[in-house]
């Protein structure tokens, strides 16, 4: 597999637009924001020789043409709102997908916005991280991106199903043996890989809560990248958003991973059929924009997880291939379903009572990884 090694991040890079505010407590409120600019972005046929000449008959009397089958629209985005969408055979080129830090120091991040996929699940000690998706055609060149931070296994167990260009800075050394071992993801590391120009870091924050990249810098390493043969399967099926009449006025959904006061949630707005994001009961916001981050569907699996012996970092394992319990929320409602994952390079998928694969609406699916479901409340 191709690999980019030998980084030296420099500290004042071109590369960033922008300054960025540190968070410096990790129970503080969230930074006023600064705007982050963002760029607009036939076979010929042969004769046969005739051996004789055919004797004309009567033209048969035609039927009716049979009807030809509809070929349903690849969803590329939120018709609505512009949202990116993760469409089901949508893809030329790998996804982007990026590891994003999101301690307390961390925040507010910049760019999880303009992502159609979110990941959300624990590092260790409690802390969460955030492993966003990102069509290529979709990103800004503009678009500030981090920060970045390190890998662990699961989260590479789920890139490997996306086919993605993997983007992060380190990581455990079972993530790192893996991505060394497969083809399945383009491995990008921020501290082993050469090309500076790929990563920055921010002088107004404090390492290793400030190193950020580009739409621009992540479409350059996307084009060193090798191919993937199974983009046609990567993404999600769509359906059409409920009807206005249809939707629930209200729904608030809350969880935490390990600690009840570091909690998160969402809070549904029937107006856009799309679910606001909270951090710890507050709006929880994108730098750039200064506003909040919000999600169509938003999705809530049961993932168990146990420390990993001996590890002197205090880092987890998290079964994240097999199955397990899921809620989908979406349309203000909440649906009891099953996550799959047969194997490392499965793509992540759910299911119904049923059997049928989940339709998503169009726009971001944001996937929440809780080690027990009852650390879920739904309001």
């Amino acid at each position: 597999m191709t690999r980019i090694r030998d980084l030296h991040v420099s500290r004042r890079a071109v590369l960033f637009v922008g300054s960025m505010l540190l968070l410096a407590a990790c129970g503080g409120g969230a930074a006023t924001p600064t705007s982050v600019p963002v760029a607009t972005v036939a076979p010929t046929a042969t004769t046969a020789a005739a051996t004789s000449v055919p004797t004309a008959t009567s033209a048969p009397t035609p039927t009716s043409a049979p009807t030809a089958t509809p070929v349903p629209a690849i969803i590329t985005a939120d018709p609505i709102s512009g949202a990116p969408a993760l469409g089901r055979g949508s893809l030329a080129v790998r996804p982007i997908v990026v590891m994003f830090d999101n301690h307390p120091n961390a925040y507010p991040q910049t760019g999880l916005d303009q992502a159609a996929i979110v990941f959300e699940a624990l590092a260790e000690f409690g802390l969460t991280r955030f492993m966003a998706v990102y069509r290529p055609d979709a990103l800004p060149d503009a678009q500030v991106v981090g920060p970045v931070r390190s890998s662990r296994l699961y989260f590479v167990q789920w890139a490997m199903g996306l086919q993605g260009m993997y983007v992060h800075a380190g990581g455990s050394p079972q993530a790192l043996e893996t991505l060394a071992s497969t083809d399945e993801v383009f491995d990008v590391d921020a501290l082993m890989a050469a090309g500076s120009a790929y990563f920055t870091r921010n002088d107004e924050r404090e390492a290793p809560h400030n190193l950020y990249t580009t739409g621009e810098a992540l479409k350059r390493a996307l084009g060193e990248a090798t191919t993937s043969d199974a983009l046609a399967d990567v993404g999600f099926s769509f359906k059409a958003d409920a009807a206005e009449a249809d939707r629930p006025a209200a729904q608030r959904i809350d969880y935490f991973f390990l600690y009840r006061e570091d909690s998160a949630g969402w809070v549904y707005d029937p107006a856009t059929n799309s679910y606001g994001r909270l951090r710890r009961g507050e709006p929880a916001l994108d730098l750039g924009t200064g506003q909040q981050l919000r999600a169509k569907n938003v999705v809530v699996m049961e993932v168990f997880e146990q420390p990993i012996p001996g590890d002197e970092k205090g880092r987890i394992e998290q079964q994240v291939i097999g199955e397990g319990r899921a809620r989908v929320f979406m349309d203000g409602v909440e649906r009891e379903v099953t996550w799959r994952k047969p194997d490392a390079t499965s793509q992540l998928a759910f299911f119904d009572p049923s059997g049928a694969e989940v339709a998503f609406n169009p726009g971001v699916i944001w996937l929440v990884a809780l080690p027990a479901i009852e650390n879920l409340t739904v309001q």
